[in-house]
């Protein structure tokens, strides 16, 4: 009888140290479902959960109904000390990030055609992302990984074809949350309205309304602002980025024997999703096309007016008070990105 209480408490404390070393991560994202951004994190969970041997798992919930982006980053924060947070990461948007870390600089990754492909933004990545974690770190989280969930367009109500008239348009550029990134787009002439999501749809169907706004081929189909803007300015501005980031206690759970190779498959992710990315904003832009929307193509010479033009434009938006351009960062990437574009190592 004695042997077999001592096998149950055994049976009783392996159980229970195996239960204590299990980890689930709850991550709020602001994937559509069931896009190809949805679908790849999702494949991630998996692979971690794979590598873990089902230690480590992670519970996604949809960023929207927890509050958009603000309302994850609040609950992200313990309310008091020793509590856990019900949130524990979440997989951003670039405006999320500078909502969390102001000073990590990435929405300086948006301005406009900074970046000509994905290669020199990956080199901007792996010379200056040190220096982008940092605040992030600072603020007691750990990124874990960047993401490219694709390039923004215009689309817009009526035709435009050159910078004048894009900016005799009333945008939405940055939502209610951020109006600093309106300020930065006012500063260079163009008319913008700071809305909450939730009256983006009716303004956009106002005849007194939004014009025009700037987002991914994926959030212009799924919200399907396509059919209030059918013209679609075939012409990609800027990068979109999102952040893979977990509270640092939240990462201090996680196994560190595991932490290697995790990581290792975030950057498989990383790789796979560029692919996926660039595949999806050519099938989502077709698709719109197919739907009636009016895809507009533009002349070298008048790419090059909007080159110049935005290009100019990025200085002004970085003098803004507040600014979510930094000036010091931006001129930090173009001389990396100059010695790139002259073949200097």
């Amino acid at each position: 009888m004695k042997r077999l209480l001592c096998l149950v408490l055994a049976g009783f404390i392996v159980l229970s140290a195996a239960s204590a070393q299990r980890v689930n991560l709850k991550i709020a994202s602001v994937a559509p479902s069931r896009s190809p951004w949805d679908i790849e994190q999702k494949k991630l969970a998996q692979e971690w959960s794979r590598i873990t041997n089902g230690q480590v798992t992670i519970t996604f919930y949809d960023a929207n109904a927890q509050g958009g982006e603000n309302g994850v980053i609040r609950k992200m924060r313990t309310v008091r000390p020793g509590q856990k947070s019900p949130i524990d990461g979440a997989i951003f948007t670039s405006l999320g990030i500078y909502e969390l870390a102001p000073d990590s600089n990435v929405m300086t990754l948006c301005v406009p055609f900074l970046f000509r492909d994905q290669n020199e933004l990956d080199l901007i990545l792996d010379e200056l992302s040190d220096e982008m974690k940092k605040p992030i770190i600072d603020k007691g989280y750990e990124l874990l990984g960047w993401f490219n969930v694709g390039w923004a367009y215009f689309f817009t109500k009526e035709k435009a074809t050159t910078p004048a008239e894009l900016k005799s348009m009333k945008l939405s550029v940055g939502g209610f949350t951020s109006p600093e990134l309106g300020a930065a787009f006012k500063a260079c002439g163009f008319t913008t309205e700071d809305l909450p999501n939730e009256k983006l749809m009716q303004s956009l169907r106002s005849a007194n309304g939004i014009k025009g706004l700037y987002t991914i081929p994926m959030y212009a189909y799924a919200a399907r602002y396509y059919e209030s803007l059918p013209y679609m300015l075939d012409l990609p501005i800027c990068p979109v980025m999102s952040a893979f980031v977990v509270s640092k206690a939240a990462w201090d759970a996680v196994p560190d024997k595991y932490k290697p190779e995790l990581m290792a498959a975030v950057r498989q992710a990383e790789s796979k999703f560029i692919t996926v990315q660039q595949e999806s904003d050519n099938e989502y832009l077709q698709l719109m096309e197919e739907a009636g929307a009016t895809r507009v193509s533009l002349t070298p010479e008048q790419v090059k007016v909007w080159e110049d033009t935005l290009g100019k434009d990025a200085e002004k938006m970085s003098q803004v008070k507040n600014s979510i351009i930094d000036l010091e960062f931006y001129q930090k990437m173009t001389a990396v990105l100059e010695k790139y574009r002259a073949g200097i190592n």
